[in-house]
């Protein structure tokens, strides 16, 4: 019943009683068409009716039953956060990648008026859903239901801002990917501070370390790009801050245990045994 790949737009149906599993991992955003429907999974289950969102973590099985009443439609999309750097800021994305932290607990069911609602009520299938157009739409979705507060400063305009200050403003401002590849020294000269403080402040506030998310980022980021079907290494290693390939290979063998090309061949493998499973 359609790909699942992040950000494309699919098409269901269901018979009455018939069940469709959501996706286990990533984000899955569903806008029932017409009909009735359950959200059945490890916590109660919800009730789902024609126009209502039900929005999935993937941090639980969950699975969509048809009623009994009769037949049902739907759409839905998946968003794969591994696959997106450069869009979201480190506060969005700590939301993002660490859905089972999130309260209220997933999964969500939003009403017929809510905006994700309208959003998806005007956003169609079309022969090109793979476009640049319609996934910028299917980003603006998700940003109605997962957008952080609004940064506001609790420092009155005028007042002298220190350190922590300047690195709350900053990490609202630069993205993921700016943030894994800028040395820690440069933010510090930002943030006008010497970079032990800087990351005596980070801790503080985000319970990590800085670099050690850096370099996690840097990881998610090099295998998410290794594993698209067109990636050649000298382009993920220029990627991920690299200027050679022997450069890369060498630090992915040291996170990994294997070359970049082993790594790619035992995916491939993986996904071959696995196989597809087509539901509905």
């Amino acid at each position: 019943m359609g790909l699942d790949s992040s950000l494309l737009l699919n098409e269901g149906r269901l018979n009455r009683g018939e069940e469709w599993d959501f996706p286990g991992s990533g984000w899955t955003f569903l806008w029932l068409i017409s009909g009735d429907a359950y959200l059945m999974g490890e916590t109660p289950s919800q009730a789902l009716s024609t126009g209502m969102v039900a929005i999935h973590g993937g941090n639980c099985l969950l699975r969509l039953r048809a009623s009994q009443l009769g037949s049902l439609s739907f759409r839905w999309f998946r968003l794969d956060p591994t696959t997106l750097f450069g869009v979201f800021t480190l506060l969005e994305r700590r939301r993002i990648d660490h859905p089972d932290q999130i309260d209220p607990a997933l999964p969500w069911v939003l009403d017929r008026q809510h905006p994700a609602a309208q959003r998806f009520t005007n956003t169609h299938l079309s022969n090109d859903t793979g476009s640049l157009e319609q996934r910028a739409r299917l980003l603006e979705l998700v940003s109605t239901v997962l957008s952080p507060p609004a940064y506001k400063s609790s420092v009155p305009v005028g007042s002298p801002r220190d350190a922590g200050d300047r690195l709350e403003e900053l990490l609202h401002q630069l993205t993921d990917a700016q943030l894994m590849s800028m040395p820690v020294e440069e933010l510090a000269r930002r943030c006008h501070c010497e970079t032990r403080r800087l990351l005596l402040i980070y801790r503080e506030r985000f319970g990590g370390s800085l670099p050690g998310q850096q370099r996690e980022w840097l990881k998610v980021k090099a295998c998410s790009m290794l594993a698209q079907a067109d990636s050649d290494i000298t382009s993920v290693a220029k990627a991920c801050g690299y200027e050679g390939a022997d450069a890369f290979r060498a630090w992915f063998r040291r996170q990994f245990g294997m070359a970049p090309t082993q790594w790619q061949q035992q995916q491939a493998s993986q996904r071959s045994s696995t196989g597809s499973t087509t539901i509905g």
